[in-house]
């Protein structure tokens, strides 16, 4: 395992320090843990933006509604 060094204020500390002892985790895993969730979060966010990005698009190309409603009705009958 690799080593980093972290320069932080003192609240923080005292924060990462009061919450290693109550979860009983080691602070290096909190910081592991919290940097692999908002990258994660930031992933998503992403992806988010991306398909809102897509769906305004799309909603100016009325042909591509038009299919979209064909492929449910063929959905449809495909289940039934």
């Amino acid at each position: 395992m690799k080593t980093i060094t972290l320069k932080t204020e003192e609240e923080f500390f005292e924060y990462l320090n009061n919450l290693s002892k109550k979860l009983g985790k080691p602070k290096s895993q909190i910081i592991r843990e919290a940097v692999i969730e908002y990258g994660e979060r930031v992933k998503r966010e992403k992806i988010h933006q991306k398909m809102e990005k897509l769906a305004k698009q799309l909603s100016k190309d009325k042909n591509y509604l038009k299919e979209i409603k064909e492929y449910e009705m063929l959905s449809e009958d495909i289940i039934e």
